[in-house]
């Protein structure tokens, strides 16, 4: 099966990401160089839809509809992403990376990943905060605070912008918005103009990150210091999937549970003490599961997932969970 996280749509730096795709850039590439490295210097168009003449009352009705519609297609090979009312403001690629630049270039964050998914309908830059949002968890799980910014040009996802956590031995992903979801992400309707006001709303979000990230830090670090046993476990798993833990028919675990679990047991950095029988480690086990092992049609698709889909909820869930079981030890 082909990866739809095209390689010549990625550029990142410093470590490969785990899917193995992509163009490594220099430490010191600007965002704008990213997005050429990338192959993501195309710009988003709307065209207007016209439809050939023909007979019957059907194809004219169909005619006047197309005047309020748009075609939203890629610049550079004219395909179309989707066909959206001619309402619908596209994001370019270019603002995504623009957003950071004058935090760059005042040392407060550097962009690691620029990318795109499907066909480039999907598409995101992830910048790593400078200064006190890298701890080591238990004094062994290195962790360290982002800020990713994404939008869609087919309309799956809106335009958004929140801090995430990342666990540095296995690249796990965790949402830093814990609770407190409408103040510290941004969010845009296609609807709306990317314009001087959302950015300075995005950048409000983008401000509160570094204090959100270390908010986050330290619930890992809590986590990390509450032991639980095989029971404990099954608790929390309760807690988190309900009826989704066991199989009806067998009463044993689930396969996304079983999945889990060995993701608990034996992915990287499980083994480190502040993983091995704690709620930080379960928390974990279920995010390498969500970003790594959960079964998808291809990388592209587990990522979307992961990052904006179910799965992104699902490690939302986990945390929260896990933060209400430390809360009554």
């Amino acid at each position: 099966m082909a990866h739809m996280i095209e390689q010549n749509m990625m550029s990142y730096k410093g470590q490969e990401p785990w899917h193995g795709l992509g163009f490594r850039v220099d430490a010191n590439a600007t965002g704008a160089e990213m997005l050429k490295v990338a192959g993501m210097e195309w710009k988003v168009q709307r065209r207007a839809i016209a439809m050939r003449p023909g007979n019957g009352d059907r194809t004219v009705m169909l005619t006047s509809q197309l005047d309020g519609y748009r075609a939203i297609v890629r610049s550079d090979n004219d395909e179309v992403f989707q066909v959206a009312s001619d309402r619908y403001q596209p994001v370019q690629n270019a603002e995504i990376v623009e957003f950071f630049r004058e935090y760059c270039e005042a040392g407060h964050a550097s962009i690691e990943t620029v990318g795109a998914l499907r066909g480039g309908a999907v598409v995101w830059a992830l910048a790593k905060l400078n200064g006190s949002t890298s701890v080591n968890i238990g004094g062994v799980d290195p962790v360290s605070g982002y800020m990713l910014l994404a939008t869609s040009h087919d309309g799956s996802l809106k335009t958004i912008g929140q801090p995430t956590q990342v666990r540095v031995v296995c690249h796990n992903t965790l949402t830093a918005a814990l609770g407190t979801k409408d103040e510290h992400t941004f969010s845009l309707r296609h609807s709306s103009k990317f314009d001087a006001a959302r950015k300075d709303e995005a950048k409000r979000v983008m401000g509160m990150a570094i204090e959100q990230i270390q908010r986050t830090n330290d619930l890992s670090e809590q986590l990390a210091n509450v032991a639980i046993s095989h029971d404990d476990w099954m608790d929390y798993m309760s807690r988190l999937m309900g009826d989704g833990l066991l199989d009806p028919k067998t009463a044993e675990l689930s396969k996304t549970a079983q999945a889990i679990q060995d993701a608990t047991i034996s992915s990287p950095g499980s083994g480190l003490a502040s993983a091995r029988g704690t709620l930080w480690g379960a928390v974990n086990g279920v995010t390498w599961f969500a970003d790594h092992a959960a079964r998808s049609r291809s990388d592209s698709n587990r990522l979307f997932s992961a990052w904006f889909g179910s799965n992104a909820g699902l490690k939302e869930s986990a945390m929260r969970v896990a933060v209400e079981m430390a809360a009554v030890r």
